[in-house]
């Protein structure tokens, strides 16, 4: 992810993100601010790199 997950693509690339891990995770329903959360995360973390 990197540089192009600021500003106006910040929500767009945790949303990708929050999909990935909901699917990698088997789609469990009614998880859905349990991955927001958890891909915001990982999206700050990745564009500090």
């Amino acid at each position: 992810m990197g540089n192009e997950c600021t500003g106006k693509n910040f929500s767009d690339c945790v949303r990708k993100k929050a999909y990935e891990l909901w699917e990698k995770d088997g789609r469990k329903k009614g998880c859905d601010m349990h991955y927001w959360l958890k891909a915001e995360k990982a999206v700050k973390a990745s564009s500090k790199k």
